[in-house]
């Protein structure tokens, strides 16, 4: 995957400070298990959506892109079923979205998806690498 098409979003050492100490524990959490689940397949993580943006309302999700080296998600899917669950327990902050994704495919959300991929190139917080 060419690092040019994941080049986007604020790195999150930038904002840090937006975030709570339970929001950033979340973050931790969530990438230490992500690349002991993925390891080399991991390209990078980032939080998307309202959270990133900064406009969350209480009951708002969090959405995480993982960025893989190749995603099939028939296995990566329920992969991280576990994984959303365990974080959610563990954290309790609200829901959490985990959506496995490769080049080609972050590429294609548009043609489903008008301007997806332009709203998360502007709002995204890199949280790895």
């Amino acid at each position: 995957m060419s690092q040019d098409t994941l080049n986007f979003g604020r790195p999150l050492d930038e904002v840090r400070a937006s975030f709570s100490s339970p929001e950033l524990d979340l973050f931790s959490d969530l990438l230490g298990e992500v690349r002991s689940l993925y390891g080399e397949r991991l390209r990078s993580l980032k939080l998307v959506g309202s959270r990133a943006r900064g406009t969350a309302m209480e009951r708002s999700d969090f959405d995480f892109l993982i960025f893989l080296d190749t995603c099939d998600y028939s296995v990566e899917l329920p992969k991280l079923r576990s994984l959303y669950y365990q974080m959610n327990l563990k954290h309790g902050l609200g829901c959490i979205s985990l959506s496995p994704l490769s080049q080609e495919q972050f590429i294609g959300l548009d043609a489903k998806y008008q301007g997806i991929t332009e709203n998360f190139r502007r709002d995204a917080v890199t949280l790895w690498p």
